[in-house]
């Protein structure tokens, strides 16, 4: 008996190290099939024109007293105004906004008031709101100082385009993989997962890219880009 229970002692240990390598194995099956796999990138562009425009301009006037200033300043809103509606832009898409006032002081006491207005156009008729931009020099040729920004460029849409920039831009992704693991010998097997990368809204033709992300608004025409990796298996 006493010499059977080495014996037995040693055929548990055989035994229990035949289960640990079988479960060793397993997994290392299991492994190796999680890590069969291809990631691919893809990618989809469409061309946009954009359909909604805001434009801001503002004028100073700079004086002595903030009286004058403030007399000044109401003078040039009204022709400003005055230019704004002469040139179509409606009521709606017009903003004025409360004078913004600053004192110019030196060795302590006030020498100059600075007062400015600024003015808001937001519009879906981009196409007009240009053409007052482009005219906007006239007022400029009646000794209004006026400071006008580019108008900025936005496509009220794009939410509503990414599901099917997505879409595109997967299958770009699986096609790629495709003459990708054909060439191998191997064959694409499901998909696996999906990361989504940023949407670049650039000017059209453009090479630039941010991690995080560009959104164009100097262009009346954009082009929309949608990156995905896509992680395939592979037979």
């Amino acid at each position: 008996m006493r010499d059977r229970m080495p014996l037995l002692g040693g055929l548990g240990l055989i035994a229990i190290a035949f289960v640990i390598g079988s479960i060793a194995i397993g997994h290392g099956i299991r492994d190796r099939n999680q890590n069969n796999v291809i990631v691919v990138t893809g990618s989809a562009k469409k061309r946009i024109t954009s359909d909604y425009v805001i434009w801001t301009l503002s004028v100073t006037s700079t004086q002595a007293s903030a009286t004058a200033a403030a007399t000044e300043l109401s003078g040039w809103t009204g022709k400003i105004r005055s230019f704004l509606t002469g040139q179509g832009v409606e009521p709606a898409e017009l903003t004025v906004q409360p004078i913004s006032t600053e004192a110019i002081s030196k060795g302590g006491q006030v020498r100059a008031y600075r007062l400015t207005r600024r003015f808001e156009i937001r519009s879906a008729r981009v196409r007009e709101v240009t053409g007052v931009a482009d005219h906007s020099a006239t007022l400029l040729a009646q000794g209004i100082p006026l400071s006008a920004d580019s108008p900025q460029y936005v496509y009220t849409k794009l939410s509503s385009l990414r599901p099917q920039l997505l879409a595109e831009a997967t299958k770009d992704a699986q096609n790629r993989a495709k003459v990708i693991v054909k060439a191998t010998g191997a064959s694409l097997g499901n998909l696996r997962g999906v990361d989504v990368g940023v949407f670049q809204v650039t000017s059209p033709n453009s090479t630039e890219v941010q991690d995080y992300g560009v959104y164009d608004t100097s262009t009346l025409d954009k082009d929309v880009t949608a990156v995905v990796n896509v992680t395939f298996g592979v037979g």
